[in-house]
């Protein structure tokens, strides 16, 4: 049941991510990647990053990240309730 789990936390959170993704990309254009790694390392990633980033950019991105985090905590719970896994 725990390896059961595993793989479906893990199918759900990949599963999600990539909506989520595509949900933002939709709206703005651009992936919600940028605001999570440091800029040094974002402009060596893509030297030519067309993409300026302001404040509210960049809480855009993490509202996405954390609005993620939110609809991700029902069907952990539901699993954990279930039996597959143990968070409680």
């Amino acid at each position: 049941m725990q390896f059961a789990g595993i793989v479906l936390v893990t199918l759900l959170f990949c599963g999600g991510f990539m909506l989520a993704q595509a949900i933002f990309f939709h709206h703005t254009g651009r992936t919600f990647w940028r605001a999570l790694v440091p800029s040094g390392l974002r402009y060596s990633i893509l030297p030519k990053d067309k993409v300026n980033m302001d404040s509210f950019m960049v809480m855009e991105e993490y509202a996405a990240l954390l609005f993620l985090g939110s609809f991700l905590l029902l069907p952990l719970i539901a699993l954990s309730v279930m039996g597959f896994i143990a968070l409680f």
